[in-house]
């Protein structure tokens, strides 16, 4: 009886037989790209993916969704009419929402508050200037367009209306509902009219009238450009003390005798220094006569006699009489004895 052979092991030489290969089975292949490699070295070999350990479809497939091919072809890809028509709608939705809570917000929003939010380097107009000739020469200083209650705000504490007297005259209850709406919101309020009539004396006088009953600052321009200038100048000025614009203290005697000789209008700054350096002090410039005041270098006939008529002349209008009239009967005092003598030396005769 024969003896089965071993399938596993070769007949001949009692080998193991190696394993016999599945000819339907898809070989695995590996496809190789080249990549860009710098000078002097052999170009790399990138392997696909390898879907082994792949839990489920969609993470053997993750790395395609990635890829520029697959972003293309999923743009063309008709979509559902309906999915669009729901999606669209539902963001029309959200706008109207953010746009109503908005709304919210600035209705409970003051205007005090709105104007405390803008920028302090900027010249707000409201929309409603548009087309007004003052902007176009506003230069100095950068503006935008906003809307708020009053024409223009230069801060947070001042503001102002703008007004022709041609549009005065033809709506005059125009102003009136302005400074209704513009309440008490601000401590700065301007009212900027641009005179661009001939006969305005009955419109001004109703204005200031106006203005002083509503607590307003009436400042008057007869151009544009003046008007703009006015703009500018409050906006540059603005969070500034008066400073620039007050007189300076004089600190030192000089300076402070200086200030009182300048009073009279011929005399400067050098004649009063010359004053100063020839009398010394001030009480002897005041006690001088005429003759010792021109005496002093630089003073001329005019500049004395101003300066000692200033100096010498009495503040009230009666006493300046009286010092006229003394001044006259002294006069005919020295008068009569000069007329006495030339009798006695024509009676001698």
């Amino acid at each position: 009886m024969m003896k089965s052979k071993d399938l596993s092991s070769n007949g001949t030489n009692g080998k193991p037989a190696a394993p016999i290969a599945n000819p339907y089975a898809r070989k695995r292949q590996t496809r190789s790209t080249n990549l860009p490699s710098e000078a002097g070295e052999k170009p790399k070999v990138a392997k696909l993916h390898s879907f082994e350990g792949a839990a489920s479809f969609s993470q053997a497939f993750q790395s395609i969704d990635e890829t520029s091919h697959f972003k293309e072809q999923l743009k063309t890809v008709a979509r559902d009419p309906n999915v669009t028509r729901l999606e669209e709608e539902q963001r029309e939705l959200d706008l109207q929402e953010n746009h109503l809570h908005s709304k919210e917000i600035e209705s409970k929003m003051s205007d005090k508050d709105h104007h405390a939010l803008l920028q302090p380097h900027m010249l707000y107009v409201s929309t409603k200037q548009r087309g007004n000739g003052v902007l176009k020469f506003i230069r100095n200083v950068p503006f935008a367009y906003s809307k708020m209650v009053p024409d223009y705000i230069m801060s947070s504490t001042s503001c102002a209306l703008f007004l022709s007297i041609k549009y005065h005259q033809l709506y005059p209850h125009y102003i009136h509902r302005r400074l209704a709406e513009l309440k008490s919101d601000f401590k700065v309020r301007i009212l900027l009219v641009l005179v661009d009539v001939e006969d305005n004396a009955n419109a001004l006088l109703y204005l200031n009238k106006l203005s002083v009953t509503n607590n307003v600052t009436l400042v008057l321009a007869w151009t544009e450009q003046e008007a703009a200038r006015y703009l500018e100048t409050y906006k540059a000025l603005n969070g500034k003390d008066a400073s620039i614009i007050q007189r300076k203290e004089a600190n030192n005697y000089t300076d402070q005798v200086t200030e009182f000789l300048t009073g009279a209008k011929p005399v400067n700054k050098t004649d009063s220094v010359n004053l100063l350096s020839h009398f010394s002090n001030l009480q002897a410039i005041m006690a001088a006569s005429k003759d010792e005041l021109a005496l002093c270098p630089g003073l001329g006939q005019v500049k004395v006699q101003k300066l000692h008529d200033a100096i010498h002349r009495p503040f009230s209008v009666h006493a300046a009489r009286n010092l006229k009239r003394q001044q006259l009967e002294e006069e005919k005092k020295e008068m009569l004895p000069k007329s006495g003598d030339s009798d006695e030396k024509e009676d001698e005769r």
